[in-house]
């Protein structure tokens, strides 16, 4: 895994000296760790999207050409993760109450678990041409499946236009809470896609963009597999956010139209479209206090909403019609949050919730909904330092009735460098 680190590394500082070989003078000075200079910071139109536990911009080591051209930033996230669990559940790098257990299999195992597989490590270039900059990024972590090396964001932006790999236009990662759990409340939505996006900026704080993205479609296939018929992705989604910043805070509209494309044993593909809208946002409350919120809605989007990632709960196929069956899906939260800061802390607390609406043909021990109840608080060790903890109480009920209920205490040390 060390080995990866360092190959990616040379080949990003190699691919910049080759890239831009043109400049006679591309010697190198270091910068203090403090910040970006003035000409490398990011134009007005770049929306910042930065997470509540992203590495801060006042983190990292800033190199720069010696004609003062060209920036490199590398930042990283040493990142210590345990928990305690009452129930035993299957997923362990995120609280998801799709996963608890109910009925009979909901038995009181408590239960420990710590992972490094957080930690991070990112390059940041800023390049600067004569009408604006150009940004690229890399961020990966160790917190794919299995603890495999990931991709978290790769992209490059070039005024209006980004290309690469980043937060997916139907998410709102700012108005996330800080939380343990990586994956937010139940029912939110932290998506990251590979697209193709234009941004624009209006007036009196207007923002707008659209996108083409890759998101592959979330179906069950348990009872169509040996019928001949697959899932292929034919169609990208197309996405779009209006996002409007006042004095009492920011609110988000988003929406997203995908495509599951159906082909059978004569490679005849019929499509079927799925459609979700999102509202989201802040409201800025006096004396540093702060609520969060999201309310997601759609039908055959479900992988959009991180409580129903992998679940395959896009649509479902009936064995009697020998076709896919579209799932509307519900998802959203309410978080309230403190900053006590003469404690260097700060506190959230969080409700969310997240529904299926289940077929006829469903048998009984399908998901139908859940809900989970969180609270958060990280304190400020030192500067780049933290450490949070969290406590978490989550339910969920099946179509025929069984419920299900756990309850996690977690904690969360970094150290941002």
């Amino acid at each position: 895994m060390i080995k990866k680190i360092f190959h990616i590394t040379c080949i990003i500082i190699l691919w910049v000296h080759l890239a831009f070989s043109q400049d006679q003078d591309t010697s190198i000075t270091t910068m203090s760790t403090g910040g970006p200079a003035e000409q490398f910071k990011a134009d007005s139109l770049v929306k910042e999207e930065l997470g509540p536990l992203d590495i801060g911009k006042d983190r990292g080591l800033y190199i720069v050409t010696a004609d003062r051209k060209m920036q490199l930033r590398i930042l990283g996230s040493v990142r210590f993760f345990a928990l305690y669990d009452m129930v035993e559940i299957p997923v362990k790098k995120t609280f998801n109450t799709y996963f608890i257990p109910t009925g009979d299999n909901n038995v009181k195992i408590p239960n420990y678990y710590n992972s490094l597989n957080e930690t991070r490590l990112g390059f940041e270039i800023t390049r600067i041409l004569e009408a604006q900059n150009v940004f690229v990024r890399l961020e990966t972590d160790f917190n794919g499946s299995q603890g495999q090396f990931r991709i978290r964001h790769a992209y490059g932006q070039l005024g209006n236009f980004l290309v690469g790999q980043t937060w997916s236009l139907f998410s709102n990662v700012t108005s996330s809470p800080a939380m343990v759990n990586n994956d937010g409340p139940t029912g939110s939505v932290t998506l990251r896609t590979p697209q193709l996006r234009y941004s624009g900026q209006g007036k009196r704080g207007i923002s707008w963009a659209v996108a083409l993205e890759y998101s592959r479609p979330d179906v069950t296939v348990d009872d169509f597999d040996t019928s001949g018929i697959s899932i292929v992705q034919l169609i990208p989604d197309l996405t779009g956010r209006f996002v409007w910043e006042g004095n009492l805070g920011v609110v988000q509209l988003s929406a997203v139209i995908n495509a599951i494309s159906k082909k059978d044993p004569s490679n005849e593909i019929t499509n079927t479209f799925g459609i979700g809208g999102s509202l989201s946002g802040t409201v800025d409350i006096p004396d540093e206090h702060k609520l969060l919120y999201q309310f997601t809605y759609g039908k055959s989007i479900s992988h959009f909403i991180s409580t129903f990632s992998g679940t395959g709960n896009d649509a479902v196929f009936n064995p009697e019609t020998k076709e896919f069956e579209g799932i509307l899906s519900f998802g959203g939260f309410l978080s309230y949050g403190i900053n006590w800061k003469l404690l260097k802390l700060t506190s959230h607390i969080s409700i969310g919730y997240a529904q299926l609406s289940n077929k006829d043909f469903q048998p009984d021990d399908s998901y139908r909904n859940s809900l989970s109840l969180s609270l958060d608080s990280f304190w400020n060790l030192a500067e780049g330092a933290r450490l949070g903890v969290e406590i978490i109480y989550g339910q969920r009920w099946d179509k025929g009735g069984a419920t299900g209920r756990a309850t996690r205490i977690s904690s969360l040390f970094y150290y941002d460098f």
